[in-house]
């Protein structure tokens, strides 16, 4: 498992790529970050949910035909599983509220990829 350092730096490099100038990213912007991601949540009991949703992400990212409806909704559930994931964190520390932010950082990528 990380420590706490590590999952702050982690969770500030997610929110780069996930706040960043959509028009000037990749697919392969995130990859990297969601394969740091999975190799965590696979460490932990109750991210089984969570980590096949970023293995979809992840599927959909590396298609040479980029399904966005797909993608949209897949973005949509990992928000509502980040969300829900927060909620195990307590109220200790400030990862549950940076995992918030992810959390609304993905609704509002989802969000623009709609409206594309």
């Amino acid at each position: 498992m990380l420590t706490h350092e590590e999952s702050t730096t982690l969770l500030d490099s997610t929110m780069d790529v996930l706040e960043g100038d959509l028009a000037n990213t990749t697919p392969q912007s995130g990859k990297g970050i969601i394969d740091q991601w999975l190799a965590q949540l696979n460490q932990v009991e109750n991210a089984t949910e969570i980590s096949d949703t970023l293995e979809q992400v992840k599927t959909q990212l590396e298609s040479d035909q980029i399904n966005t409806d797909e993608l949209v909704q897949l973005f949509d559930t990992l928000a509502t599983q980040t969300s829900e994931f927060s909620a195990l964190m307590g109220s200790e520390g400030d990862i549950a509220t940076r995992l918030e932010g992810m959390a609304s950082a993905l609704k509002s990528l989802a969000g623009q990829l709609k409206h594309q």
